[in-house]
């Protein structure tokens, strides 16, 4: 009768849970430098932008990179090119 109940509430809790959805792997990584030679990859930026205004916040020397397992399932991420303005002298 135990081994019944156990079995059932298992059978119960995994139809709950379900599959995890995977999540997509984020393109751009923060190479952080936090002291002493020691350097954390964070990767968790969407675009270029959120991991450049990251970078500040650990000091001249981090720096943003691919993330290399992006890269190497996807290829490169796309990069949105800056939006000049000239002035028109006339």
């Amino acid at each position: 009768m135990r081994r019944t109940l156990l079995a059932a509430a298992g059978a119960v809790f995994v139809a709950v849970a379900g599959p995890a959805a995977a999540e997509p792997i984020p393109p751009w990584c923060l190479k952080a430098h936090m002291g002493r030679g020691w350097t954390v990859d964070l990767c968790y930026f969407r675009t270029f932008a959120q991991c450049n205004r990251e970078r500040f916040n650990y000091g001249t020397t981090s720096f943003c990179i691919v993330n290399p397992d992006y890269y190497f399932r996807y290829g490169e991420p796309d990069i949105v090119p800056r939006k000049t303005t000239r002035a028109t002298s006339r």
